[in-house]
């Protein structure tokens, strides 16, 4: 005998911070909701000791907006860095182009957080909501009809929604299963990620290089802690060195601006890659975060345009009219139309920027240089680039 079904408003697939946020944002609109994931997602480390080597620049709005959906009141404080301010350096340049939140007049230009802190405050507050949350969900198959949609579970069981939410990754099962393509670019760089301990104050400033191999992030975290991102097409000598040589490869590649460096969590490796799904809605479905798409990570953006993707995704059906199916196509294209603009013009950027300092043409390097050095000269010019950075 065939298992009953369970039917929802929405049911949101991937619960990792953009679908988590999802389902939390949705079920204050006071949708029925279901959060799936394969897999249960790692707790929070209690230990002060312990620290996540998957860490976030959250902008300034998005803070705020995880304060109206109840997340930001369950975070652990002492494990939160202000960005006080932001150098960029390019090549031999000695004075790079510096971001202060002061000029802007705002407290910061956002935040450097643990993706397991941020997940943890998350999900203390969906355990306040009547949500659905089923982990270890293993689905077999969608059916997108016309008037709903129907996963059905490798145990025989059934879930049946007016909307799906596709939130599981660059790789999503769920956009594959609506037959969505994907324009992919793999970049020949490779991230590296871990933390350090500095000898010198970091000032609650991120710190970013692009060097002759890639780009090199430091980004502050609480007491004399950093955070290391490189974008880099030597990933594979830099996961083989020694600790204490990995230390002082980072500390030199940085000019040496934060002193000896000891290292805290093991370094670990990631793909770099850009990718649009060839829409972010289909019948009864919207894709959020890196399931419609991917950036480069050198400006720390890809969980902020997932989140973005999240709040206008309920600004739509918020603004809906009330007897309008959430699931309607003609719902959902005016999140996709109002999500594309921003999409591309934070893809463009990144993008350009890759291209611009893996060049090795003189006449490129000269004129990156250059590039960096005249925001400086014009204050206004460089108001407004700040601006883009704190949405």
């Amino acid at each position: 005998m065939a298992l009953q079904s369970k039917h929802y408003d929405v049911v949101v697939i991937g619960a990792a911070l953009v679908g988590a946020s999802a389902a939390l944002g949705l079920a204050k609109q006071g949708l029925r909701v279901a959060l799936l994931d394969i897999k249960a997602p790692a707790s929070s480390s209690t230990d002060p000791a312990v620290w996540d080597s998957r860490i976030y620049a959250i902008s300034p709005g998005n803070v705020d907006w995880l304060g109206q959906i109840g997340a930001w009141k369950h975070i652990n404080q002492a494990r939160v860095t202000s960005i006080d301010g932001m150098h960029v350096w390019a090549d031999a340049n000695s004075l790079p182009l510096s971001f202060d939140a002061s000029e802007a007049h705002v407290e910061n230009l956002g935040v450097i957080l643990e993706n397991s802190c941020l997940h943890q405050a998350l999900w203390d507050e969906l355990e306040t909501l009547d949500v659905d949350v089923i982990l270890n969900a293993q689905c077999a198959a969608i059916d997108f009809g016309i008037e709903s949609a129907d996963i059905r579970m490798t145990n025989g069981s059934s879930l049946v929604a007016q909307l799906i939410v596709a939130a599981d990754g660059g790789n999503s099962w769920v956009r594959s299963q609506a037959a969505l393509g994907v324009q992919k670019q793999v970049y020949e760089h490779v991230g590296v990620v871990a933390n350090f301990e500095v000898e010198l104050p970091h000032q609650n400033v991120a710190r970013q290089w692009f060097v002759e191999d890639g780009i090199l992030a430091w980004l502050p975290l609480p007491g004399n802690r950093i955070s290391m991102v490189w974008s880099t097409k030597d990933a594979q000598h830099l996961m083989q060195l020694s600790s204490e040589d990995l230390c002082q490869s980072v500390a030199q590649a940085g000019g040496f601006r934060l002193g000896a460096m000891k290292l805290i969590t093991p370094p670990a490796a990631f793909p770099l890659v850009k990718q649009n799904a060839s829409s972010m809605i289909a019948n009864r479905l919207v894709l959020v975060g890196d399931a419609a798409h991917q950036v480069h990570p050198m400006a720390g953006q890809g969980v902020n345009l997932g989140f973005r993707d999240v709040v206008e995704l309920l600004n739509v059906l918020s603004d809906r009219h009330p007897l309008a199916d959430i699931g309607d196509r003609f719902v959902l294209r005016r999140y996709e139309r109002a999500r594309k603009t921003d999409v591309l013009a934070m893809q463009g950027l990144t993008h350009g920027l890759y291209g611009a300092f893996d060049s090795k043409q003189a006449l490129v390097k000269t004129l990156r240089e250059l590039g960096l050095a005249l925001p400086n000269q014009l204050p206004g010019f460089k108001k407004q680039l700040m601006k883009h950075a704190l949405i």
